[in-house]
């Protein structure tokens, strides 16, 4: 098992710590396709919140082409996004975070994961 240490904007990083985002996507990168399930994620909020961490272990892992062909696979909820959004709408989102050409040059990663609850 290895540990990963991963930045998430504060609203997602709720989302997860609320047990509701279960899906964590990133771009491919040789550090990220070393990740396995089992793995686990330390998210550190975005602005910082002194010191808060979550743990979350990954499940699962699915790699796709571009954030449209993961997106299509998981509900808007799973992925951060509000019920009932759009494919076209959390691209876009993600292409706020990402560039198409990153998408392009390096692929994508969905994890699905689960929140380890605080003591």
């Amino acid at each position: 098992m290895q540990a990963y240490q991963l930045h998430l904007y504060a609203d997602q990083y709720d989302l997860v710590k609320a047990g509701t985002k279960t899906v964590e996507i990133r771009l491919r990168t040789p550090e990220i396709d070393k990740v396995q399930p089992s793995d686990v994620f330390h998210f550190l909020p975005v602005p910082a919140r002194g010191g808060e961490e979550l743990t979350a272990v990954v499940i699962d892992i699915n790699q796709f082409d571009t954030f449209e062909q993961g997106l299509r696979h998981f509900p808007p909820t799973a992925v951060g996004s509000p019920a009932g959004t759009s494919v076209a709408d959390m691209v876009r989102a993600m292409y706020q975070i990402y560039t198409p050409q990153q998408e392009a040059a390096h692929g994508v990663v969905f994890f699905t994961i689960h929140a380890v609850p605080t003591a």
